[in-house]
């Protein structure tokens, strides 16, 4: 018995470590992982098996188009969008197949938009959008990965991505390691981008233009289907306009390659809609529902996402999970706090200061106002006000978050504001420190709220907005449900007076602004404290451009 654990002892021991050496790899590979905005969301696979009835699949499209969410909302469909960027679909075929393994959806929705491609194959990085996400040992993750890439290519990279990610690994920081923003919008992506269109010229059809493999997987996709008793409805998303991001030949190529996906999916008797042909009248708006043109941004998803939701419930049979209880507690929960992951997501995705002002102005003016009256805007200036590129038109747009001061015309270093579930609790002002300095009642002097300063030479000097004032530095600080936050802007130099530029957010203890001039924003959620976004707006680039740190 000795001479057996001897001989033994040493194996246990080597699987053991064998075992803990797998299971930190598996955790380290999708801690070194890039954080890709078209990834295939790994919520997905936390849900229970047999819990969506609806399942979409498609490129980006399909990704920044179809919110759940608000299917489930409006009509009670539990679904799940299963889209990628540059999703082919070769690829859309096996997610397929993983879904009806997974759920067995009664309906998967397939969008053939891309269905021009004649790429024989995806390239590595859209590869790894899907399979990165997918439980490693997945059966159509490995076949995926063997079917997909080119041939030749080195798939170890795709089957263990720590591999493909080695290089990143030196650029970790603390922040990698702390958790990301809980997805409750059920794959999609939002996002308020904003870039205006036009309409199209009427499409001129070309012949032929789907390609071999697009027709081939559309119709191993059909088989499918069939063999496991799942719907299948085959569509083309709507392009809102031609702009710099998509032209009239891209529309012409999809549309002829619509005509033949339709002819299609009547040879095999299956349902098809061409909603890219019917994108002149489904009600979008070319000046504020389009994020590239090509693709929808949060407005003309939504108005889509109604209009597909309405067809799918006249034409197939799909139940009304609301109130259901079991894992349907769980979309529940997430329908009532979906306007404020909404608002999120909107928020970290704006570009410029045109898609940031759109959502506070949607948010607060919409029928459900609860992402706003649950929010703390916190905003202060570093630098001052360059009147040449945050115009008038600019400053307005800032205004619309219910601010009173004109930026365009603000020549000093103290501004800031808060602004408390949509209401603007304080916001400096040159006349309340003026009256400060004079020793009359009012303002934040004497709420013991700012400091005041004035110009080197101790005279007055015209300030901001027109009125007699020095430059002055200002301080706020207050609680928001459970937001306890201290603001300033502007810095006064303890040996000449002189205010400079400088600015900070600290919110319950961490800071929250960077050294970076700019307009700083920092939105938290009251009731709970959660950071909904950190972004600096650069008002010394004339594309008043976003950027955002949210760790």
């Amino acid at each position: 018995m000795s001479f057996l654990n001897k001989r033994l002892w040493p194996a246990v021991r080597c699987l053991l470590f064998l075992l803990v050496l797998a299971a930190v790899v598996l955790r380290l590979d999708s801690f070194f992982m890039l954080i890709q905005e078209d990834n295939l969301c790994p919520r997905y696979y936390r849900y229970p098996k047999n819990t969506f009835d609806v399942t979409f699949l498609g490129a980006s499209l399909v990704l920044y188009g179809i919110y759940p969410m608000e299917l489930y909302r409006d009509y009670g469909i539990g679904a799940y969008n299963l889209s990628t960027g540059n999703q082919s679909l070769e690829a859309s075929y096996y997610l397929a197949k993983e879904s009806i393994e997974k759920d067995h959806p009664s309906l998967i929705v397939l969008d053939c938009s891309r269905a021009w491609d004649d790429e024989e194959s995806m390239e590595p990085q859209y590869i790894h959008y899907i399979t990165d996400t997918m439980p490693y040992l997945s059966r159509n993750r490995i076949t995926m990965i063997r079917e997909l890439a080119k041939e030749g290519e080195n798939r170890k990279a795709l089957l263990l991505p720590l591999m493909a990610y080695h290089s990143r690994w030196e650029e970790l920081t603390y922040e990698d390691a702390l958790p990301q923003a809980k997805e409750m919008v059920y794959g999609a992506k939002v996002t308020s981008r904003l870039e205006p269109a036009v309409p199209f010229e009427e499409a001129q059809i070309t012949e032929h233009v789907v390609s071999e493999t697009s027709r081939k997987y559309i119709e191993k996709t059909i088989g499918l289907c069939r063999e496991t008793g799942t719907e299948l409805l085959l569509f083309t998303m709507p392009v809102p306009g031609k702009n710099k991001f998509f032209d009239q030949h891209g529309y012409d190529l999809r549309a002829s390659a619509a005509r033949e996906v339709e002819q299609i999916a009547r040879e095999n008797g299956v349902g098809f809609v061409n909603y890219l042909e019917q994108s002149q009248d489904l009600g979008l708006d070319l000046e504020h529902d389009a994020m590239d043109g090509e693709h929808l941004n949060r407005w003309g998803a939504e108005k889509f996402t109604k209009i597909l939701g309405r067809y799918i419930k006249d034409n197939y049979e799909v139940p009304d999970r609301r109130g259901s209880g079991g894992a349907y507690k769980t979309l529940d929960a997430d329908l009532e706090d979906y306007p404020v992951s909404r608002m999120r997501d909107s928020l970290r995705r704006s570009l410029f200061l045109r898609d940031y002002a759109a959502t506070f102005v949607s948010d607060a003016g919409g029928a459900d106002g609860q992402a706003v009256e649950d929010a703390v805007v916190l905003i202060t200036l570093n630098g001052t006000v360059d009147p040449e590129i945050l115009t008038e038109e600019d400053a307005q747009k800032l205004r619309s978050f219910g601010l009173t001061q004109d930026l365009h015309s603000w020549t000093g270093h103290g501004w800031l504001a808060v602004i408390d579930g949509g209401k603007v609790v304080y916001e400096s002002s040159p006349e309340e420190h003026t009256a400060a300095d004079s020793g009359t009642d009012g303002g934040p002097a004497d709420s013991g709220s700012a400091q005041t300063g004035s110009a080197e030479d101790g005279s007055a000097e015209t300030g901001a907005a027109g009125t007699e004032a020095g430059d002055f530095a200002d301080s706020f600080e207050g609680t928001a449900g459970r937001v306890r936050y201290q603001l300033s802007s502007g810095t006064v130099d303890e040996e000449s007076g002189e205010i400079r530029s400088g600015d900070s957010i600290f919110v319950n203890g961490m800071e929250y602004s960077t050294e970076d001039r700019g307009l700083h924003f920092a939105v938290f959620r009251k009731s709970t404290g959660e950071l909904m976004d950190a972004c600096r707006l650069n008002i010394h680039s004339r594309a008043l451009s976003c950027e955002h740190d949210n760790h």
